[in-house]
């Protein structure tokens, strides 16, 4: 399959021989793809929490740098994930706790332990939805504010590590082939896929972020 040519009349904002970007609303875009393109989604959609994204003005860099990030474009409403499972393809959905209640009752959820102390405020785990893997995974990796384990910088208010996804995409039970981030964000989907060598088509409606995502993937590693 050739990515480039994926929807005929479209033009991907962003392409490589790893896969592509689409700049816009992903109820839209996806619809257009031939189903045999994606063999997985792989996400971390709004919430519908209004996550604050100005970290900077609100004083949260008083010990360590910090920044304002672009708005999250969707989360001041509730998110719900049917038409995403209506596409039939194996999925997993995080931050799904803030809507379990649109879900069916599966098993197979991804705990990320963010290796946190106990008495702080802010959780100390992210949970994820599937649909295919067997029984709860625990994925343990710091992520503290400035303390961090791997080398990420930040550029999104509710970023994961490349680690976690990657991980994620190595799981016995994930699918091999083309994975599909419709909410990408600042690209860490794609990045992960990209060091995997596996293929990716990422969606993300908001410019800003596009730009980042292909910043991100011209800085990585070749594939494997």
């Amino acid at each position: 399959m050739n990515l480039r040519d994926l929807i005929p009349g479209v033009t991907p904002y962003h392409e490589e021989e790893a896969g592509v970007i689409y700049c816009g609303d992903c109820k839209e875009i996806l619809p257009l793809m031939p189903s045999m393109s994606v063999d997985l989604v792989l996400t971390d959609p709004p919430y519908g929490i209004k996550y604050p994204c100005d970290f900077h003005k609100k004083g949260r860099g008083k010990l360590a740098k910090c920044s304002n990030y672009p708005d999250i474009i969707g989360d001041e409403v509730p998110f719900d994930p049917t038409w995403i499972l209506n596409l039939g393809k194996p999925t997993v959905l995080w931050g799904a706790n803030h809507f379990a209640d649109k879900l069916p009752s599966k098993s197979g959820w991804l705990v990320w332990d963010k290796k946190r102390p106990d008495t702080l405020d802010q959780a100390t785990v992210e949970l994820a939805w599937t649909s295919f893997v067997k029984g709860a995974r625990i994925f343990r990796y710091l992520w503290n504010g400035m303390i961090r384990a791997g080398n990420d910088d930040l550029y999104h208010p509710t970023q994961k590590p490349v680690a976690l996804m990657k991980w994620c995409l190595s799981l016995k039970w994930t699918p091999a082939g083309t994975v599909c981030d419709p909410f990408l964000g600042s690209g860490t989907t794609a990045v992960a896929a990209k060091e995997l060598g596996r293929k990716f088509i990422g969606i993300e409606i908001s410019e800003e972020y596009c730009r980042i995502a292909v910043k991100r993937l011209r800085q990585g590693v070749l594939p494997l």
